[in-house]
């Protein structure tokens, strides 16, 4: 017991440190602050001590902490915390004598929470000047409409040969079986057709699998074991030969920080079938990359795929640097869940936002009127 806390309450006298590589639950980040700071600070805790309100007067009495370390604690990339301070003033961190940022444990707790909130579905802009309090109170309520969620059902196809083939499928993955999902697959295609296939089973079911996981109503070793067998699957018909008109070409990707491939390889697939010409390059290609390959190949637009998150505040910059390397005609095609939350650059680049795979086929075919044409007046000169 340290000399200064003799003659102190038990709450207030210093406690050993907790070590600081482990996870700690907020409450108890909460506890050990005021049992360790209480005394010097104008922390009070509410009846249940679950909810601190924090009246700071000598903050910088508070451990101060690099960015490195903040990074390691929340689980948010240092160039997420800059990004959210600078943008949205979501902390203000001191400085040491030679510059580098240092932030509070308050500031630690702050970006802890606000990391738990947007990973429910909340926009940053929208929450990072909330108080404390207020940011544990849209947690626990969040928190509460998870819990509540896992016992509702996730969304399934209503129409029934399709509802079929998506329990087939569904067996396939609960037993491990990726044989058994190939083969439902193989049956599905060739009674429904590659439209429906893609867009009636094949986007329901991803759907499907990656909700139950994330639920926990499906183990990580059955998603994984899908997620495979369909990566696989839709890429082999990406590439398949004899559909393909070369004239008309789609270079297709996912963007730096989308690593979520599904999307993007639904869109490749449909684009073969739709009778263009797509290059599929993987996830997270640097734009550099992507502009390199549309020049040359000559494509008449890039398609991206963006799963999660729908703020992330480096993505409109991805985008614009995009639009400024690649020649005016090419056209930038953007599809996925998160689509959403980049309206304002997606209209400041002039890129297509579109949702299903039959959205898609109307933009591949605006943009293969043109060329048709062009093509004609060639051949008749």
């Amino acid at each position: 017991m340290s000399k200064h806390s003799k003659g102190l309450p038990h709450y207030q006298q210093l406690q050993p440190p907790v070590p600081m590589n482990c996870l700690v639950h907020t409450r108890d980040i909460v506890l050990l602050l005021f049992q360790k700071y209480g005394h010097r600070s104008n922390i009070k805790l509410d009846k249940r001590q679950t909810r601190p309100v924090f009246s700071m007067t000598n903050e910088h009495e508070f451990p101060k902490h690099p960015i490195q370390v903040v990074s390691r604690r929340t689980g948010l990339s240092s160039d997420v915390i800059r990004a959210w301070e600078r943008r949205y003033a979501a902390v203000e961190p001191q400085r040491a004598n030679n510059g580098r940022r240092l932030y509070s444990d308050i500031d630690i707790e702050k970006l802890s929470l606000l990391r738990r909130a947007t990973s429910a579905g909340r926009r940053i802009g929208d929450i990072a000047s909330e108080t404390l309090e207020q940011l544990y109170a849209l947690v626990e309520t969040d928190d509460q409409a998870a819990a509540q969620s896992r016992n509702l059902p996730s969304e399934r196809p209503n129409t029934g040969s399709v509802m079929e083939y998506f329990e087939e499928c569904l067996d396939a993955v609960h037993n491990l079986s990726p044989n058994t999902l190939k083969t439902s697959l193989n049956n599905a295609a060739k009674n429904l057709g590659t439209p429906f296939l893609l867009e009636d089973l094949l986007r329901p079911l991803m759907a499907y699998i990656r909700d139950e996981c994330r639920r926990g109503n499906m183990r990580i070793a059955q998603e994984r074991l899908a997620t495979s067998v369909l990566r696989s699957y839709m890429g082999a018909m990406a590439i398949s030969e004899g559909t393909a008109d070369l004239r008309y070409k789609l270079v297709v990707s996912t963007p730096i920080g989308q690593s979520y491939d599904l999307i993007a390889l639904r869109m490749a697939a449909a684009a073969q079938s739709y009778g263009w010409g797509p290059i599929y390059l993987g996830t997270e290609l640097p734009v550099e990359e992507l502009a390199y390959t549309a020049e040359q190949v000559k494509a008449q637009a890039i398609a991206l795929g963006i799963a999660r998150p729908n703020d992330d505040p480096h993505l409109p910059n991805i985008l614009r640097s995009l639009r400024s390397k690649i020649d005016a005609s090419t056209r930038i095609i953007v599809c996925g869940d998160a689509v959403s939350g980049y309206t304002e650059v997606m209209q400041e680049i002039n890129a297509i936002a579109v949702q299903t795979m039959g959205e898609l086929r109307m933009e591949l075919d605006r943009l293969r009127k043109p060329i048709t044409a062009f093509i004609e007046d060639n051949n008749k000169q």
